[in-house]
């Protein structure tokens, strides 16, 4: 045989040599992270944090919470949105459902979250610290409940919100000033609740603001003359305060 043939083969076996440790090697590598301890995964915390949601529920007329879980997947439960892509939670819309309990401080882990709807249930005790971490949240309605305490400060954190509503409630303290950070906001209502002290100027910076209920609360002082520059607001109500 010429001597650049055999050259050739034994480069080949070489080549063939290197090319089938590298497929086992990559065979390993496949065996061994299906053999792994599973990563808990986003959606898995999405299905946590409303069973602890459910845990909170005290009262259900309507057998609601019957519906959540582990025989369908959570984001088929009565009142869960989910997104098509991750299978996140985008929308927890639970109004009208005779529901009563507390608000679990876990929806606050339900980072893909964009609407959260409780309005015209029987929840009680305060807002969750945790909802401010909601960077997603577009819409928040908890009116016509019984919650009660401070309206959080930190829901300025949740830059995207455009609905904020929580009439009829028994909210007390002040109105965050930080609230005039949330530049997208459209609706603010707080009308029926407990709230005092002065309204906040800052709010006079929410630009995109159209409607503004500040109704039956004991707030005093004057309109801020930041108001003015709300040249989006078209609803505005103040009456049943102590407002010069």
């Amino acid at each position: 045989m010429e001597p650049s043939k055999k050259h050739f083969q034994a480069s080949s076996s070489f080549f063939l040599v290197i090319l089938l440790s590298f497929f086992n090697l990559q065979r390993l590598n496949l065996l061994s992270l299906a053999t792994a301890s599973p990563v808990v995964r986003g959606n898995d915390t999405d299905q946590q944090a409303l069973l602890q949601y459910k845990a909170k529920i005290t009262g259900d007329q309507l057998n609601i919470m019957e519906s959540w879980n582990s025989s369908i997947h959570f984001c088929q439960w009565i009142g869960v949105t989910c997104g098509r892509k991750h299978q996140r939670v985008t929308k927890l819309k639970l109004r009208f459902l005779k529901l009563s309990g507390s608000l679990s401080p876990y929806i606050g882990n339900l980072s893909f979250l964009r609407e959260l709807d409780l309005a015209a249930n029987s929840f009680h005790n305060q807002i969750p610290q945790e909802i401010g971490g909601l960077r997603r949240l577009e819409t928040l309605d908890l009116s016509n409940n019984s919650i009660s305490g401070e309206i959080p400060s930190n829901l300025s954190a949740c830059s995207k919100l455009i609905f904020v509503d929580m009439t009829n409630n028994q909210l007390t303290g002040e109105i965050p000033a930080l609230l005039g950070l949330l530049s997208n906001l459209k609706v603010l209502g707080f009308f029926n609740n407990s709230l005092r002290g002065n309204i906040p100027p800052s709010l006079g910076n929410l630009s995109s603001l159209e409607r503004l209920g500040l109704t039956y609360n004991a707030l005093s002082g004057i309109i801020p003359e930041s108001f003015g520059r709300l040249r989006n607001l078209s609803f505005f109500t103040i009456f049943g305060n102590a407002i010069s």
